[in-house]
């Protein structure tokens, strides 16, 4: 018994061990490149990325359509802030891998951030090279390198998976922007029958041949997908001039402290390998609402039927 007791006690002490060397490290880490970035200040040196850190930044993607390619854009800088910038042209590598099941491809492998604008971007697309399907998912890793007149460097992992086959959607903003896009892609080529006519049943399928040739009272019983935006209207209002409102199927509203009624949601049907765009007016134009690749988590709610 008296042994056993020890046994436990030499399990917990090496896992308390364990757990502080890993505290260690990481902290130890995190000083590390406080000190060497605080270093690297002083040198006028500065290395920067929208989408890459230091410590690998980490982003997810769940409503791709598992069809279009992704495109990935990375915006370079070397400035402190407005007025500090980098007086040395900068010069860095750009290595990245993927997954099997797609393929991807840089813009350039090498980039050069000039001491004239202190900016430069390469974007890198993926490609899939199979049928891929609900649940399936594609990565891509990139690593930015500074190499001339010091080293850093920044990288990222991107995750991305395929939701409902056909649609897939990202949010267009930017700090002190008035306003953010929600931009629809629908590669769907196909129509979906919502409300029966002929000899056309509900959720019944219609190739755009067929769809065409129908006349229009039947076309507004069908459309590739039925799309609702659910979002909240103290952060931003939705721009009743926007395509999507002026005709749209169903709208809610929500009552907010000033007693008003504000549109909370909007329900819209969508054409066959079309685009639409949303636009909403922000009430606090210092927040970015980017999706996905600055939030991670989309500040509106998206659905299809």
């Amino acid at each position: 018994m008296k042994k056993k007791k020890i046994n436990k006690k030499r399990i917990i002490i090496a896992s308390i061990l364990l757990i502080l060397m890993l505290i260690s490290a990481t902290y130890g880490r995190y000083i590390y490149n406080g000190i060497r970035n605080y270093y690297l200040s002083t040198k006028k040196f500065f290395f920067n990325s929208d989408k890459l850190s230091e410590d690998m930044a980490y982003y997810q993607l769940d409503n791709w359509s598992g069809v279009d390619p992704v495109v990935v854009t990375f915006n370079m800088d070397s400035k402190k802030n407005n007025i500090v910038s980098s007086p040395d042209n900068i010069e860095y590598s750009i290595t990245y891998t993927c997954s099997s099941n797609v393929d991807c491809t840089s813009t350039k492998d090498t980039g050069l951030i000039p001491n004239t604008t202190n900016t430069d971007r390469f974007s890198i697309t993926m490609t899939p090279n199979r049928t891929l399907v609900g649940g399936d998912s594609i990565w891509l890793e990139v690593t930015t390198e500074a190499t001339t007149p010091y080293t850093k460097s920044l990288s990222g992992k991107f995750t991305i998976n395929v939701g409902e086959i056909g649609l897939s959607y990202e949010i267009v903003d930017s700090v002190g922007n008035p306003y953010l896009d929600f931009n629809i892609t629908n590669t769907l080529d196909y129509y979906k029958v919502f409300e029966a006519f002929g000899s056309h049943s509900v959720n019944d399928r219609i190739e755009i041949s067929e769809y065409l040739s129908l006349s229009s009272t039947n076309r507004a019983k069908c459309a590739a997908a039925m799309i609702t935006l659910t979002f909240d209207p103290s952060l931003f209002r939705l721009d009743m001039t926007n395509e999507a409102y002026l005709q749209a199927v169903r709208t809610s509203t929500t009552t907010l402290q000033d007693g008003y009624d504000y549109i909370s949601s909007v329900t819209f049907k969508t054409d066959a390998l079309s685009s639409t765009s949303v636009r909403f007016y922000k009430l606090n134009t210092a927040n970015n609402y980017s999706y996905p690749y600055v939030n991670n988590t989309s500040i509106i709610t998206f659905s299809s039927e």
